[in-house]
């Protein structure tokens, strides 16, 4: 039996026998509820209180409406009261105190996307816009008829035709306002003139600019929702459109959108949490990922279980089954479509890496501090200095810099000052010297030329990578990396031409 024939047998055996586990798992468990993807959480508040005397605390619970599903959980301390405010629900735990208390409050949450297109002529006033007027008002925090609130939005819509170009324009230039992460409240009028906001001041500027202009538009207020704890809720903005409270996230970049993993908590201008003035309080959200079906009969390895038995990280979990599926996809833009990268795992573990700095905000930190890491290696190359004292100078070269980095980033607020700690630094260091090395071989042009390409590659499998669906089926089936293998084994037979080749030789090709 020749080599392409034991490999071919050897492929096919890694592919079929993952995929008829696969499927046998899914039949076998068909009773039980579908694999459910990340939008599925358990949600947990923690109070903890100290002080005498009576004491009050109230917070908001989310509604069930078209987009958000909620289960309460029965086994937690319950409200005293729960009370509705319009449309919003607040739960009232209050008693006597004599010394220390520890409240938690436990629901599950399920949430979809939603999503709106924006009809192209909608009409600038709208009929139903009075019956809202309570929502195009200015309030304290949101001052629509202030006189620098009113220029901006007429310099914003003096061009503007119709209602959505109108929004369009308001909502790109609050997006486009720098983000500052601050606990100070941030009204309408302090976001414009500090051009510089967090979630609340870029909504309140928002709601501002279309309340100005008689466009009904209201904040509101919730979690993102990841497998953490927290104590950062979120502000965004509703706008009244068609009859439809229409979603926008000027911090996020979300228009006419609103994520499944943003759980709705109460709309208006409200705190989130509110209690007795004499007491001692600290708080957290304990928000973690919910399975309804972890597949478990005729599982040949149950990872959720073990996770869970040995209290895992899934984040790591996830990562180390992402490795050969991110290495198997370079390979396919190396071997198959032509694209040169710096290496096979580089593009990987960045794009790994991107997944918990932001791809844009990521990709220009990256790239900074490999360029300004690099030019370390030019004078070390005139001094004759040998190899392994230049990486070890270069390392310290990074190390440096990432502290300036560090540094620089919490003065500016532009990102968590921590985002250069999310890059190895011996990743950072092995790539700033290779891309040197290629300036000093090839030219300025052509290192530059393969670092883009690498950019290219990497960004490429970050979006496929970033698939919440994807990282719980590897999880779930990780049986699923030996498909990975028998698809490798594949692909080292590949043979033809790169996709990226055929114009060289189309000439050939033709004749």
């Amino acid at each position: 039996m020749n080599h392409h024939k034991t490999v071919n047998i050897i492929a096919a055996t890694l592919i079929l026998c993952p995929i008829f586990m696969i499927l046998l798992r899914v039949y076998v468990n068909s009773n039980d509820e579908d694999l459910t993807p990340s939008h599925n959480y358990t949600i947990t508040y923690q109070f903890d209180l100290a002080g005498d005397g009576n004491y009050k605390v109230d917070s908001y619970l989310p509604v069930n409406n078209k987009r958000q599903q909620i289960m309460l959980s029965s086994e937690t301390d319950s409200p005293s009261t729960i009370l509705l405010k319009g449309e919003n629900k607040l739960a009232r735990w209050e008693g006597f105190l004599d010394s220390s208390q520890h409240i938690t409050f436990s629901f599950d949450y399920s949430g979809m996307d939603l999503s709106y297109q924006l009809g192209p002529e909608i009409p600038k006033v709208e009929i139903y816009s009075r019956l809202f007027a309570d929502y195009t008002e200015p309030t304290e925090l949101i001052q629509s008829q202030d006189e620098r609130i009113a220029a901006l939005a007429d310099s914003l819509a003096a061009d503007q035709k119709y209602l959505n170009d109108v929004i369009t324009s308001f909502f790109n230039y609050v997006n486009e306002i720098p983000s500052a992460k601050t606990s100070e409240l941030t009204d309408a009028v302090m976001a414009y003139e500090n051009q510089k906001a967090s979630c609340n001041g870029k909504s309140r500027l928002l709601v501002a600019l279309c309340r100005n202009k008689g466009i009904p538009a209201r904040v509101t207020g919730g979690l993102i929702l990841e497998e953490t704890t927290k104590r950062t809720s979120h502000l965004w903005v509703e706008i009244m459109i068609e009859g439809h409270w229409v979603p926008f996230d000027a911090l996020n970049g979300h228009f006419a959108f609103l994520p499944s993993h943003y759980m709705q908590l109460y709309t208006g201008d409200e705190f989130l949490i509110k209690r007795s003035a004499d007491l001692e309080f600290d708080y957290n959200y304990v928000i973690e990922q919910k399975r309804v079906n972890n597949y478990t009969k005729y599982s040949s390895f149950n990872l959720w279980g073990l996770i869970d038995e040995a209290n895992l990280p899934f984040g790591m979990m996830k990562v180390l089954l992402l490795l050969p599926i991110g290495a198997f996809l370079v390979a396919i833009f190396k071997n198959v479509v032509g694209i040169k990268t710096y290496g096979v795992f580089l593009p990987v573990l960045i794009s790994l890496i991107l997944l918990k700095t932001g791809l844009v905000s990521g990709l220009i930190l990256f790239s900074s501090l490999v360029m300004v890491v690099s030019l370390v290696n030019f004078p070390l190359e005139k001094l004759g200095v040998q190899y392994n004292a230049k990486i070890g100078l270069m390392l310290i070269a990074v190390v440096v810099t990432a502290l300036l980095a560090i540094k620089l980033l919490h003065q500016t607020q532009w990102l968590d000052p921590t985002t250069p700690l999310f890059f190895p630094i011996i990743i950072l260091t092995i790539i700033s010297e290779k891309f040197a090395k290629k300036v000093e071989e090839e030219g300025l042009i052509a290192a530059v030329t393969l670092f883009l390409s690498t950019a290219l590659v990497t960004v490429l499998i970050y979006f496929i990578l970033a698939a919440d669906y994807l990282q719980h089926f590897v999880v779930t089936f990780p049986e699923s990396i030996l498909i990975v293998a028998g698809l490798s084994l594949k692909l080292g037979k590949w043979l033809g031409l790169r996709v990226l080749e055929y114009h060289r030789f189309a000439k050939v090709l033709n004749s």
